[in-house]
This record gives C-alpha cells, structure tokens and sequence, in this order.
C-alpha cells in the first residue's frame, strides 16, 4: 500500500506484547466463548428431529452449494470494497487490490480464531505494516464494524414492516428491530464526542473518544461518505440472504427470496455478538426461532444454519492462503501468535 501521509509509523517497529493480565483475560474469554458455544449446541441438536434433517441432507442439490460460496466470495469482496472506502475516507491511501487482500486474510482468522476478533486484529496489524498510521489502521477496523453492523440494522428496519405484517409482533422480531434502532443511534451519539470540551481533552481517554468522534462524524454524518458505506454494507448483507436462499433452495426447503433476506439481518446481528467461537450455537439457535416463524421446522432450520456455517469456513480458506503468502513476503510477522487464542 502507498504510504499514508498521516504520521504513519515505520513498518519496522515492534507491536507491544500484551500485557500478562490481557493474556490471561483473553485466555479465560476464549474459554468461556468455547463452552457457551458446545452448551447451545448442545441443547439444539438434543432438541430437533436429526432423521428429518438428515433426509434433508440427503436430497440436496450440490452445484446450487457451490453457487452459495460464490455468492459468499462476493459477499466478502463487497466487505472489502467497504473498508477501502473507510479507508479513505480516513485520508490513508491503499490500493483497492491490497484492502481487498487484507480484509479476506482478516476473514480467515475471524473463522478460525477462537478469540472471535483475531480477525479484526490481524486486519489493523497488517494495515499498520503497510505504512497506515496504527491510529488510522484502528480506527477504520472499529468503523467497518460498526458499517457492517449498520448496513444490517438499515435492512431490518427496511424489513420490518413487511415482516410484522407477515407474522405479526413477537419477541423474535421485536429484539432485532430495537437492537438495530439502539445502534444506529449509538453511531449518532458517538459522532458527538468531537464536541468534548478542550479541556476535558487533556485526559487520554477523553482525547481518544474525541478523535473517535471526528472520524464517525466524517465517515457517518456526510452524505458523500455515508451513502456509498452504506450502499455497500446493504448489498453484501443481501448478498448474505441471496446464499442463504440459494443453500436453502438446494435443500428444497419452503422459503421465498425475500424471507431469507429479512430473517437473516436479524441473525447476521446475534451472530456478530462476542459471546460464541464464530457465531456457532447463537446462530443456530437465532435461525431456528426466527425461521419457525414462518413455519419451517427446527431440524430443516438447523441443517440450513450448520451448512452456511460450514459453507463460510470453506470460502474463508483463501484468506489463509493470503496469509502464508504474506508471511513469505515478510517473514517477521507474527500476527497470529499475538491476536489471543
């Protein structure tokens, strides 16, 4: 990536190791993510009929398997392409290509790490050894998140009335549509930390949270920044519902288009929660409730959610082998030893 021109340190410098209490706090996180994770599992798996999903599994069609990953694949370019223009945005100057490269290596360790965020620690690492200043490299990551997090919450309140016109109001659709109505406000507020007091701002904490204001303020709240961010979050979190009904479809289960759009925002926003090794058994758990409300049953819902979570691993695989080829470029890095188990 070229250089960015915002103080951007030099790529040669050590990252500090984490502290023995942060190693030991994401240790026992790690820990606790693994075991909420094999309990929810657990009780799903006990609680559905596994000869019917089984006999699902059994009449799938492959080839529309394989258009779900490529749909999947673009899913993760979009995600890229939204980060870039963060990036931007935040005044570095990276190559779409390098973004791109970047952002999938981060999907790799997100699928794979079990501190469910190695992911986005490896992305802002590798930014800052391409000569993005660390702050900017920061910054952005926590940014696309919210983005990412934002596109979805403009889809479920898109969908909503359509949805509690479908099925009514209920708990399951309730929660997502005041989680989504909560976070959006959230980056709203968040903007507003640029108007700290200046003499609030000799305090660090306070001095980060206004910086963290300006940069929402400047990728949230301008309408050239904002539109084309999320335009782009909203069409990979279609693209999400696209593979999901393709998946769904191969399988020869009785769901529309449009229902696989609007029930996955809502999963997509319990699956991001840091409470479980890559959103398994709160995702399962999330589609199960949410598909049976328009009738699918618990055993097709769980086969549906365990082959995209399947599915997502195997498209992730590329970003591994980015890394190795990264690593044989510099062979110094050592990102992975250092972004928590």
């Amino acid at each position: 990536m070229p250089t960015d021109n915002s103080s951007a340190e030099t790529s040669s410098e050590k990252a500090p190791r984490p502290a023995p209490g942060q190693r030991k706090w994401s240790h026992l996180s790690a820990i606790f993510k693994i075991g909420l994770t094999l309990l929810i599992l657990g009780l799903v798996v006990r609680s559905v009929d596994l000869t019917s999903a089984w006999d699902n599994i059994a009449k799938q069609n492959l080839p529309l398997i394989v258009l779900a990953g490529i749909v999947m694949m673009f899913q993760i370019g979009l995600g890229g392409t939204r980060w870039f223009i963060i990036l931007r945005r935040l005044d570095a100057k990276p190559s779409l290509w390098e973004t791109l490269k970047l952002f999938y290596v981060s999907i790799f360790f997100n699928s794979y790490v079990w501190g469910g965020i190695g992911g986005d620690l490896v992305r802002a690492w590798l930014s800052y050894r391409n000569n993005i200043s660390a702050k900017t490299a920061i910054t952005s990551v926590v940014l696309d998140r919210a983005a990412a997090l934002a596109g979805v919450a403009a889809l479920v309140l898109l969908t909503a009335p359509f949805f509690l016109y479908r099925v009514g109001a209920s708990l399951p659709l309730l929660v997502p549509i005041f989680v989504s109505m909560i976070g959006l406000v959230a980056i709203f507020v968040a903007a507003q930390f640029e108007r700290l007091p200046i003499r609030w701002q000799r305090f660090r904490a306070l001095s980060l949270l206004q910086g963290l204001g300006g940069s929402v303020r400047q990728v949230f709240l301008k309408p050239t920044s904002v539109l084309p961010i999320i335009g782009v979050a909203i069409l990979g979190q279609t693209a999400l519902g696209v593979a999901t009904y393709t998946v769904a479809t191969s399988l020869n289960m009785p769901v529309t288009f449009l229902e696989c759009v609007v029930l996955m925002q809502p999963v997509a926003l319990v699956a991001n929660l840091p409470i479980s090794v890559g959103g398994w058994g709160v995702r399962e758990t999330a589609m199960i409730a949410l598909f049976g409300l328009i009738g699918l049953p618990a055993s097709t819902a769980l086969v549906l959610s365990i082959q995209l979570g399947l599915l997502s691993l195997i498209v992730a695989l590329p970003g591994g082998l980015l890394w190795l080829a990264l690593k044989s470029r510099a062979p110094n890095l050592s990102v992975a030893s250092s972004s928590g188990p």
